[in-house]
């Protein structure tokens, strides 16, 4: 009891303060455009950013939100026509002939605290490099390449230019790598990874036939009695409609054109007139001036011309009000009446035998084929009635209990691991590939899902990481996992924008496997699903409260940005480690680039910011996985041992399972 009344304790608090946070909104509205107007006034050379995401909010000089993406190319590398292909990119228009990208050419700076862009002279060159063969006095090979590969993301993107990076690098085997560095506020102005990338881009899918088998794409689950219960009355109320226009529409019976309606028929015409005009109006909008005066006056005459259409005058309403009150008409109801009464027994039985006919056929088919009888009405609605409720009821109780589970389950987590000064500067990392079929094997062996199983080699991964650094191992680390699919990074074209791409974040308490205690393997991960399955059940509404966010700015539209700000970096103090799942669109796909040559391995950074001090990826492409670390260069050099074991701790899970797989 106790527990109910602190639950709708917390949601009625919540409620009284919805009348504060609408203010907030309309109030910090006005003061950032008001603060936007006025030190536009005090820099008029340079265009501020109208937006603040959570990662500009958290941006700072010393640890910036830099974007890293690796690809490993098969044979020679091949500078002039990566050239060739940015220099597209940057002098691309749009069919107004404006440039299709042009913060490609300018400078990030920051006045007044507010990022901005500066025109600049530009350079492509200045944005292309090609690095050494050579590294350390050693040729460049898969053995050195991660540090050759660090040394370069650790270092920040070149002053006084804009801020995107593509960096060549030649190997003496038969491949070459291109690492591509850029700043998240580009993907803020309609450019995408993809459009960096020299790929060819992946061919178009029919929508709706790609569906993520991931748990945290929708992590709240969809409704499906409501919209079937919305579908039916849709189509009740057409159908009813399309026969009412044909009954009482003189555009399509014309036979009420030959006589004078009478009052309620003339009520209908003009019904079908004022939503003829309602459709011409919402059709018409598109193309004239979106000011009232314009508006007005089209709604004006299009009113006009579909009353004459249809003989709508002040004459026709006077004789349609003279024939109602004609004696005449109520003779003829009197007479409607007398028969209605005479047939009425008959009626009645056919009324019932109909009834009994559909309850008959409910019963043994399953099925009614009398259509418009009551028992047929409840036996499509009563059960869709039934989902709604239990539906509306579902997603009633996610929302009272949501400001409690934000609390416990989110801000009242232990710190995890970070006992270091952060510099800002990013060390990466990448693990061995492992096949995909191999880890689905084994999720059908164990069912435990493959982000689980994955989790359950990270939670191993960590744990060898404190054992080498000789640190403590904790019961659980609190993660922030994140899911993302591969359009995010070989999506090209205007209609695609990079939100659309990433799902919610979600806390998870991720178990460490500790070698000193008796824990296997698989009861590791029995309790990673656990606490994953957990906190999918009780984070529905945080989760699409952080998608909110990332696809439309929720949260810093109605929280001060100050407040916003120290509540995040409190937030990465306890999750300081996030794990994202980056899924393929196109699996057992190799993209190429656009000169032919096949891309063997994409590996995809996200940075982390604010107190946060590593970032997990698992980056699917083709027919393989990769875990790659990114972390402040404070853990260096210990962060390759993040990755490294991957493949082997997915081994151990496989051999506990008893499941082998030939890769």
């Amino acid at each position: 009891m106790l527990d109910f009344f602190a639950t709708f304790g917390l949601f009625y608090f919540t409620v009284l303060l919805l009348p504060v946070l609408g203010l907030s909104y309309c109030v910090l509205g006005i003061s950032h455009k008001l603060w936007l107007f006025g030190i536009s006034i005090l820099h008029p050379q340079v265009e501020f950013l109208k937006t603040t995401t959570v990662r500009t909010l958290l941006d700072t000089h010393r640890n910036q939100g830099i974007i890293s993406v690796l690809l490993s190319v098969k044979g020679q590398a091949q500078p002039e026509a990566i050239r060739r292909h940015l220099q597209e990119v940057v002098r691309r228009r749009d069919k107004s002939g404006n440039l299709t990208f042009p913060r490609l050419r300018h400078c990030l700076v920051a006045r007044c605290g507010t990022y901005a862009w500066e025109r600049a002279k530009f350079d492509l060159d200045q944005n292309i490099t090609v690095a050494p063969l050579s590294y350390k006095g050693r040729s460049v090979t898969e053995y050195n390449i991660q540090d050759y590969v660090s040394e370069i993301v650790s270092k920040y993107l070149p002053q006084n230019t804009p801020p995107w990076q593509v960096i060549i690098i030649p190997s003496s085997e038969d491949h070459h790598y291109v690492l591509l560095k850029l700043h998240h506020v580009l993907l803020n102005d309609g450019l995408n990874i993809g459009d960096l990338l020299p790929l060819i881009p992946p061919t178009r899918q029919v929508p709706g036939t790609f569906t993520s088998k991931s748990p945290l794409v929708e992590v709240l689950p969809k409704p499906v009695a409501i919209p079937k219960l919305k579908q039916r009355l849709s189509e009740e109320i057409s159908n009813f409609w399309n026969e009412f226009v044909s009954n009482y529409d003189p555009l399509e019976c014309t036979e009420l054109l030959k006589s004078t309606p009478g009052v309620f028929q003339f009520q209908a015409i003009l019904l079908v007139a004022l939503v003829s005009t309602v459709k011409e109006c919402r059709k018409g909008f598109r193309v004239i001036r979106n000011d009232y005066l314009s508006r007005g006056k089209f709604v004006v005459r299009t009113l006009k011309r579909e009353c004459k259409k249809r003989k709508i005058t002040p004459l026709t309403l006077t004789k349609s009000v003279l024939v109602t009150a004609d004696p005449r008409n109520a003779l003829k109801i009197l007479a409607k009446l007398l028969k209605s009464v005479i047939i009425f027994p008959l009626h009645f039985h056919m009324v019932l035998f109909r009834e009994m006919g559909a309850l008959f056929n409910c019963i043994t088919q399953h099925y009614c084929e009398y259509s418009g009888t009551l028992v047929g009405t409840l036996y499509d609605y009563v059960p869709l009635l039934f989902g709604c409720l239990r539906e509306l009821f579902f997603y009633t109780v996610v929302i009272v209990k949501a400001p409690r589970t934000i609390i416990e389950d989110i801000l009242l987590k232990k710190e995890s691991f970070q006992t270091i000064t952060l510099c800002g500067r990013k060390s990466v990392a990448w693990s061995d590939p492992v096949k995909i079929e191999f880890i689905r094997s084994i999720s059908k062996s164990t069912g435990a899902s493959e982000i689980e199983i994955m989790l359950a080699s990270i939670s191993a991964c960590i744990s060898r990481y404190f054992i080498h650094t000789k640190h403590l191992i904790p019961d659980s680390l609190p993660v922030s996992l994140r899911n993302i699919n591969s359009n995010y990074i070989f999506g090209t074209g205007p209609y695609l924008k990079p939100e659309d791409s990433v799902s919610g974040i979600l806390c998870v308490n991720l178990p460490i496997l500790d070698p000193e205690k008796e824990v296997s393997v698989l009861e590791n991960l029995v309790d990673i699903k656990n606490n994953l399955t957990g906190s999918l059940q009780k984070q529905g509404l945080s989760h699409l409260l952080s998608l909110c966010q990332t696809k439309f700015g929720f949260l810093t539209k109605i929280l001060p940005l100050s407040l916003l700000g120290v509540y995040l970096r409190y937030l990465s103090r306890k999750y300081a480690v996030s794990v994202t799942e980056l899924t393929s669109r196109y699996p057992n796909v190799s993209q190429r680039t656009l000169w032919g040559q096949e891309v063997s391995s994409v590996i995809y950074w996200r940075p982390p910011q604010a107190n946060s001090s590593v970032s997990l990826c698992l980056n699917e492409y083709a027919d393989h996985v990769r875990l790659g670390v990114m972390c402040d260069s404070q853990l260096a050099p210990h962060h390759p041992i993040l990755a490294r074991g991957f493949p082997d701790y997915i081994q151990d899970i496989a051999r506990s399972a008893g499941v082998t797989f030939n890769q």
